[in-house]
């Protein structure tokens, strides 16, 4: 049976092309084998823009017509997944149109997302469990039962575990995606929120929150060959996203609360510096050394000295036909698992590309 594709006029999705400022600080140079991902970024009121990452170029953009607070992506780059949690919806956006595909609606409150690697299912954290999807058909194949208030997702490289960030207890849960059924939980403390793992696989990261004032939200390492806590760390009044770099050397954990962005040494879990940069969320592809900051109307890049590599400049032209309002980037997506600039270099040369 077709798929309902939805086009009511009050999505106001565009499909063409647009182009934005760049404000460059170095130059990119790409190398033959390299490719250059596309970063996915969405707004909280659910409007969505595909970007070029070597160029900040808007592909496509899309309004999913829903308060956004999760998104996920095909490891093809061909389907996005965008999160509409209050209203319950999961909407599936066709990247290189901007066009709205599917609705999947749960008629309960959703929060994440996270793809399995190998691309054969989608996990949607809600309300009492983690909805498991089968993205090829669209529809909603299990429920996994886990801990309270499940938020943050992250699959093993090896497709077998699913982590939860399960807030109201305090812990991560280990489900096995063969059975869909929590199998164990690791205490944390806190209210647990992002998850971020290696991409070896054998550390897993979890940002917390904590109640009360003066309470330190805290970052915690989860060693996953042994499935104990094996480090943590106070890092101020609240812990958001988390990304980590390809070599697993460094963390990148976002600060809302604080107005900036702790980079942390996973050797010692010792916060190296905080970078005054106001982020809302983070994120890295797989093999880029480059690292995307989710900053209102800007998409900011930093090179692996954490020097500001580009600042994109979001469209606005179009989105306000139904709607007006500014784009203000929330999350940045990269599909799992794709093979991206490994051959990505910076110069020192400066210079400036505006609008086009």
């Amino acid at each position: 049976m077709a798929k309902p594709r939805l086009v009511a006029a009050v999505l106001a999705l565009s499909a063409a092309i647009a182009a934005m400022g760049v404000e460059q600080r170095h130059d990119i140079t790409m190398t033959s084998a390299s490719v250059v991902p596309r970063a996915y970024v969405v707004d909280s009121t659910g409007l969505v823009q595909i970007v070029d990452t070597a160029t900040g170029t808007v592909l496509a953009h899309a309004d999913t017509a829903g308060h956004a607070t999760g998104v996920a992506v095909s490891p093809d780059g061909r389907r996005l997944f965008v999160v509409n949690g209050w209203t319950g919806v999961v909407t599936e956006v066709d990247p290189a149109t901007g066009e709205v595909v599917d609705r999947l609606f749960t008629r309960i409150p959703l929060s994440r997302a996270v793809m399995r690697p190998d691309g054969e299912r989608l996990y949607v954290s809600a309300a009492g469990g983690v909805a498991v999807v089968d993205p090829r058909t669209f529809r909603l194949v299990a429920v996994v039962r886990t801990g309270g208030q499940p938020q943050g997702l992250a699959v093993h490289p090896d497709n077998h575990v699913l982590y939860v960030a399960n807030a109201q207890d305090g812990t991560v849960g280990l489900v096995d995606t063969a059975t869909a059924f929590q199998t164990s939980a690791v205490p944390v403390g806190g209210l647990p929120q992002h998850l971020a793992i290696s991409p070896d696989g054998k550390r897993l990261y979890v940002s917390a929150m904590h109640l009360g004032q003066g309470t330190p939200g805290t970052l915690s390492v989860i060693d996953t060959t042994t499935n104990q806590v094996a480090g943590a760390l106070d890092v101020g009044r609240g812990a958001g996203g988390i990304a980590v770099t390809p070599d697993g050397a460094t963390a990148y954990l976002a600060l809302p609360k604080e107005r900036s962005v702790a980079v942390v040494d996973t050797a010692t879990m010792t916060v190296s510096k905080r970078l005054p940069i106001h982020a809302l969320g983070v994120a890295i592809a797989q093999g880029d050394p480059r690292v995307f900051l989710a900053t209102g109307p800007t998409t900011t890049v930093l090179d692996s000295s954490d020097t500001v590599l580009a600042t994109y400049r979001m469209v606005t032209a179009g989105l306000g036909e139904v709607r007006p309002r500014q784009f203000d980037a929330a999350l940045i997506a990269f599909p799992p698992g794709q093979p991206t600039a490994t051959g990505l270099r910076t110069s020192s040369s400066r210079s400036s590309t505006g609008s086009s």
